[in-house]
């Protein structure tokens, strides 16, 4: 029965053990494609991944063990020729393919694999992803073609952390941190020129294992600015575009020459609510916030319609979506009545809302160098006004940004996440998350995080996800905004295309002889200056009350995502960039945020089943939200979520009332923390 289960459950992971077949490189050779991104790493290392920016040109560099092939959704040999789980399934060994070198003519080898995974591992090194290494026990080379992974636990991750992108030991020994700014690699491409900040030239491997690629250079020109990138794109100096904004699909789309490539996005853009401001302590007011907010009207005008309505911290992109979350609808008239029910009106008759004789004012900021976001958030201070909240606008240089997100003196920020094929939301929605930036505290969604991430069950773990993503929708800490599609553009001449255009496949691509360009454009144009900050930027001290007046859009596009990677001196994250990386002209980081331990209960008390309620059968979960106290007692409780049975809640606000806790510290002293708390009752 055991071997049954145990087999049952690799099913799960998809595979027992696998072989790949060598594939030959397809399309006619010779040319020079030339694309365009937004976006570029600091460092070209696998030991030196950006956490915000995209790190697709190191599958052009470098091999990993395997990957997802996007046609089959299942995992694809790479560097691992094959692969095999032992009987309880805690251990993957790696065959590795003989006859793959690095670009000096060195074997690739299990020393070398073994040689990265310490590498991560070291602290010093500051490896991004060390959290995807969490659960691997040990590494051990059985010779130098074969490397053996033990983990301490069975989850369906196991074959996505144990993904290892080698680096050859015998260089990166000799460059140390040096290796990223002089990499050696062993895939299908080789570093030939590089100016930071500007681009990048590539050449085909001649010795790459499946045979040298079609084209024999790849230029990769960073912008830093969409409106460029299209100009050179209508002047035939791009073959490609990556990450444009639905106007420059728009602007290219009545080109016969030209295809667009859309797809659903998995990143969502929000406004993030601090939780500690005494009004957005409730979910309701939250709640209201959020049906205020004209969420179609900004994926209509700002995103062309192109992308879905956010449901949450999921994006529809994600395989663990919960596409039955019930929507909080745009009702201006219901937000309204929402926060009446609350005790908010305009009582001094100053079209001005308040409570206990506070006035309800937000300061909502965002960076000034991203247009898309400058938009989202005049559109939110208009749709607010109209419910008598007054909105105080405040748009930031992305450093200052940083600084005051990280000290939290804001009531309401517009940023985005990026949401990758695995789901491991602590460091934004666990209690304890480093860029939990909204105080969210939530103790059933700080247990469902810890139970899907080590979940073997994909379908358990699916309705864990789903669970958590209802929960923190429901909440509202955020309002969630839009899930914008992610949008390429290439001209007809480039074959090999058969999924969604990126810059990892590009070695799959070639053009025939016939359609290559004479000539080519200055492959790395000069390059860029740092930025300046456009005149007019809001300093930190100044605010701009929102007149609707129309934002001139500067000249670079900045995503704080980006900048953040250097405040957080290498946490797991993945982010939406959006725009251009930064990381080369970063500051000094801003100050870490303090050192929070949770509230823990030292005392239960569990509410008795009313017998008022027996009578009429009422079950459900009733969750109290508890305010405790700086010696551990409860301060206060809250109902923020019933199934509507007046007994039972007062049975579970008086159970949660009795309840005792460790208290919560900050930086060592004990301060006040709220904390959910589930009761369920049956009769």
């Amino acid at each position: 029965m055991r071997r049954c289960l145990i087999v049952a459950m690799v099913l799960a992971l998809g595979i027992l053990s696998c072989r790949g077949k060598v594939e030959k490189t397809a399309g006619e050779p010779g040319g020079i494609l030339t694309v365009g991104t937004m976006e570029m790493p600091a460092a070209i290392s696998p030991l030196q991944p950006s956490i915000f920016s995209s790190n697709e040109i190191l599958d052009l560099l470098f091999l990993r063990l395997h990957e997802i092939d996007p046609a089959t959704g299942k995992m694809k040999p790479i560097l691992a020729e094959s692969w095999e789980f032992s009987e309880d399934l805690k251990s993957i060994t790696y065959y590795l393919r003989k006859g793959v070198t690095w670009w000096d003519g060195e074997p690739v080898t299990a020393h070398d694999v073994l040689y990265t995974y310490e590498q991560m591992k070291e602290p010093s090194n500051n490896y991004p992803n060390v959290n995807m290494l969490r659960f691997i026990d040990s590494v051990e080379v059985l010779n130098d073609f074969a490397i053996k992974f033990s983990f301490d636990k069975v989850y369906a991750d196991i074959l996505t952390d144990s993904d290892i992108m080698p680096v050859p030991k015998h260089i990166h020994e000799q460059l140390g941190s040096d290796f990223g700014t002089s990499p050696v690699g062993n895939g299908p491409y080789r570093l030939n020129e590089w100016v930071p900040g500007s681009g990048i030239i590539l050449v085909a491997n001649e010795t790459y294992y499946t045979g040298r690629p079609a084209l024999d250079q790849i230029h990769i020109r960073l912008y830093r600015n969409t409106n460029e990138m299209v100009d050179d794109f209508r002047e035939g100096d791009l073959e490609m575009m990556f990450s444009i904004t639905p106007g420059a699909a728009d602007a290219i789309r009545n080109n016969e020459n030209v295809e667009i490539y859309s797809e659903a996005g998995n990143s969502y853009l929000y406004i993030g609510w601090n939780l500690d401001h005494p009004f957005l302590q409730d979910v309701f007011v939250r709640k209201a916030l959020t049906m205020a907010i004209d969420r179609q009207r900004i994926l209509r005008d700002i995103y062309d319609s192109r992308g879905e309505i956010s449901l949450g911290p999921l994006p529809p992109s994600s395989w663990a979506y919960n596409s039955e979350v019930p929507p909080v609808t745009y009702d201006v008239d219901g937000a309204r009545s929402l926060l009446q029910e609350q005790g908010y009106s305009d009582y001094n008759r100053n079209r001005v809302i308040d409570k206990d004789r506070r006035e309800f004012t937000l300061r909502l900021i965002t960076n000034v160098e991203n247009p898309d976001r400058l938009a989202i958030l005049r559109y939110i201070a208009e749709d607010l006004q109209k419910i008598g909240i007054r909105v105080i606008t405040q748009t930031l240089e992305a450093n200052d940004f940083i600084d005051v997100l990280i000290s939290g003196q804001f009531d309401g920020f517009v940023m985005g996440w990026r949401v990758g094929d695995k789901i491991d939301p602590t460091l934004y929605w666990h209690s304890r998350g480093r860029y939990n930036l909204v105080s969210y505290s939530n103790t059933l969604v700080d247990s469902l995080i810890d139970m899907g991430i080590t979940m073997l069950d994909r379908n358990r773990a699916r309705a864990i996800w789903s669970e958590f993503q209802r929960i923190v929708y429901e909440e509202q800490p955020y309002s969630f905004l839009v899930v914008p599609d992610r949008i390429a553009a290439a001209h007809k001449r480039v074959r090999g295309i058969d999924h969604e255009v990126r810059l990892a496949s590009t070695s799959e691509y070639w053009i025939p002889e016939a359609e290559r360009r004479v000539s080519v454009a200055s492959a790395i144009p000069p390059a860029n200056p740092s930025p300046e900050v456009p005149v007019g930027v809001t300093s930190l001290s100044a605010t701009l009350e929102t007149t609707g007046t129309a934002l001139e859009e500067p000249p670079t596009v900045i995503a704080p995502e980006n900048l953040i990677e250097a405040a957080a001196q290498r946490d797991t994250a993945v982010v939406d960039t959006g725009t251009a990386s930064l990381v080369a002209e970063l500051p000094p980081p801003p100050p870490k945020p303090s050192v929070i331990t949770r509230a823990e209960a030292v005392r239960r008390v569990q509410p008795k089943y009313p017998a008022a309620a027996r009578e009429f059968e009422a079950a459900g979960t009733i969750v109290v939200r508890v305010l405790v106290d700086t010696d551990g007692s409860v301060k206060d409780a809250t109902i923020i979520k019933s199934f509507g049975n007046p007994a039972c809640e007062q049975a579970a606000l008086d159970a949660a009332r009795q309840w005792e806790f460790k208290p919560a510290t900050k930086d060592g002293a004990p301060f006040e923390q709220r904390v959910s708390i589930p009761f369920t009752f049956t009769p």
